[in-house]
């Protein structure tokens, strides 16, 4: 059953309730107001009956015996009461009554009494009197029948119950609009729910008022915004996992292409000694680089950012990288000229490393033969520029999304796969810099990493 169908049944309950709690009350206030009003005018009438019944005893009487019994009795029949019923010294001397009103009230004292009795079906007020006249004690009943009462109270229980529907029915439609109201912004929040459920996350519901509904309305847009950005970061976790898996493919290219030449050169070219031991010396660093990298990429691809930063040299870092990147200048015909203004850096040595290496291998490829590479480090970070072709404008917003490739065709004739300027921004990122690129088609291009200050 739906909430509102059972807000307004309760509701409907609790009217019925309150209209039938007040037609009782109603009706037994006009049955004690009726009873009342009779009672009164039958204490009236009693009254008469009693005060013209001792005037006309005691004008004239018998001295005693059945005389007396006699004249009181005609006395009594003379006030020609209905209702009414005389008994002397417990004996009914006359009666002209429904019921005998002796079993219903005991006239014990000598003021007015009054009792109600429910006999075959009718009801009756009796009111009773006790008089000392001659040494004997009358008692005189007065009955009066209160039927109409309670034909009265029908009627007016048939009006009230029909008073009652029709505020009822006029209540239970108010209620009904007023629930239907209240409980709409529940019906939105329902729905926005299936939607966010159903993967729309964007989805939100309007606030309307201040009240419970209100708040809760505007916990659920913040809830929804909870979930959105939750989302969106395991969205973006997920793309930086694609990225780094495909970044260790990425990385093992060059130094695999390198150790590939030498170990080439050495089976097919006789060299000194001296040299075979310089090239066996630059293998064996390009194997503990690639070693280290592989290990580093993959643990931060499981530990999410997990690098672990610690004060530099920077000069070591530019000679290291110089010395790693120096058979793919060669292989572009470019040369590399390092500039250092800084002494430390707060970094991970070995991922600083990889991120000026891809840069400086994508400004060889965009160079042409003769031209100059630059890298300098100063106090807010790492910047490498060239003067090569540049980034045409409508591609440079997107050059550091994975995999994109700006000229497809160019970047597989240089082996390209869209990823280094990818991993350069998340390596910046891990330091809590940024990438910044700043490129003019045919006059080159400058890559800054900047990092924060110390």
């Amino acid at each position: 059953m739906r909430l509102r169908t059972k807000l307004t049944a309760l509701c409907a309950a609790l009217l019925l309730l309150v209209a039938v709690s007040l037609t009782a009350a109603m009706l037994w206030q006009v049955r004690a107001q009726s009873y009342d009003m009779l009672l009164e005018s039958t204490e009236k009438t009693l009254a008469e009956l009693t005060s013209e019944f001792q005037q006309s005893t005691y004008r004239d009487h018998p001295e005693s015996g059945t005389a007396l019994e006699v004249f009181l009795t005609y006395n009594f029949r003379s006030c020609g009461v209905p209702g009414s019923a005389l008994f002397v010294d417990g004996k009914c001397l006359y009666a002209a009554t429904p019921i005998a009103p002796e079993e219903y009230l005991d006239v014990s004292n000598w003021t007015t009494t009054s009792a109600r009795a429910y006999v075959q079906g009718k009801h009756f007020l009796i009111l009773g009197k006790a008089l000392d006249i001659r040494e004997k004690t009358c008692r005189i009943y007065l009955v009066e029948d209160a039927d109409h009462i309670y034909a009265q109270l029908w009627q007016l229980s048939g009006r009230f119950a029909l008073l009652a529907l029709a505020i009822g029915l006029l209540g239970l439609g108010g209620v009904r609009l007023i629930i239907s109201r209240a409980l709409h912004p529940l019906s939105e929040l329902t729905q926005a729910a299936e939607r966010i459920a159903g993967g729309s996350y964007s989805q939100r519901v309007s606030v309307q008022s201040s009240d419970e509904v209100g708040r809760l309305a505007g916990n659920f847009n913040r809830m929804a915004a909870a979930v959105e950005t939750h989302v969106d970061t395991l969205r973006e976790q997920n793309q930086r996992q694609k990225l780094f898996i495909g970044a260790v493919t990425h990385e093992l290219k060059t130094p695999l292409t390198s150790l590939l030449l030498n170990v080439n050169t050495l089976e097919t070219v006789y060299l000194p000694e001296e040299k075979q031991e310089a090239l066996l010396a630059s293998m064996d660093t390009q194997l503990h680089w690639l070693e280290t990298m592989v290990k580093k990429l993959l643990t931060l691809l499981s530990m999410q950012k997990n690098a672990r930063l610690s004060e530099c040299s920077a000069p070591e870092l530019l000679e290291r990288v110089q010395t790693l990147t120096g058979p793919v200048c060669a292989k572009y015909g470019v040369s590399l000229k390092t500039v250092c203004h800084a002494d430390t850096f707060s970094m991970d040595s070995d991922l600083m490393c990889s991120a000026l290496v891809n840069l400086i291998e994508n400004s060889a490829k965009a160079s042409s033969p003769s031209d100059v590479i630059e890298v300098l480090a100063d106090q807010k970070g790492f910047a490498v520029m060239d003067h090569g072709r540049g980034i045409p404008e409508k591609d440079l917003a997107r050059v550091t999304d994975p995999f994109y490739m700006g000229d497809p065709s160019r970047s597989k004739q240089s082996g390209g796969f869209g990823l280094g300027l990818a991993l350069v921004k998340e390596i910046a990122a891990v330091h809590g810099g940024r990438l910044e690129i700043e490129s003019q088609p045919g006059q080159g291009t400058t890559a800054r990493i900047t990092l924060p200050h110390p």
